[in-house]
């Protein structure tokens, strides 16, 4: 149903396109160039164009001066992920040791005998 949909609006345009011509094509590239060429929309095109070099780069310089902050935050919160987790890891073995068990993970032993 989508397609059948698809198609009848494709051949609709495509007669109502035939039936119209050339004129509003040509009509419309004759008024975009017009817009493209006068020398104010190129002028606010070229300000617009500066402008977003000088933020680029300034948006660049930003990042570049804090980037050494960021890593060394960023390597200092690791480091204590890491030390928690081999703190806990630590201190789960010493749980498991106290709680008598001799079976290892995987064995496949009966738990009572």
């Amino acid at each position: 149903m989508k397609k059948f949909v698809f198609l009848l609006g494709l051949g609709i345009g495509f007669v109502a396109g035939s039936a119209m011509g050339r004129g509003p094509y040509e009509s419309l590239e004759r008024n975009a160039r017009s817009v493209a060429q006068d020398p104010v929309v190129r002028e606010r095109a070229a300000q617009a164009r500066d402008t977003a070099v000088k933020a680029a780069g300034d948006a660049a310089s930003t990042v570049k001066e804090k980037a050494p902050e960021v890593a060394s935050s960023v390597s200092g919160s690791v480091s204590d992920a890491a030390a928690k987790i081999t703190d806990r890891g630590q201190s789960d073995a010493a749980q498991s040791d106290l709680a008598g068990g001799d079976a290892e993970v995987g064995e496949d032993k009966p738990l009572s005998s």
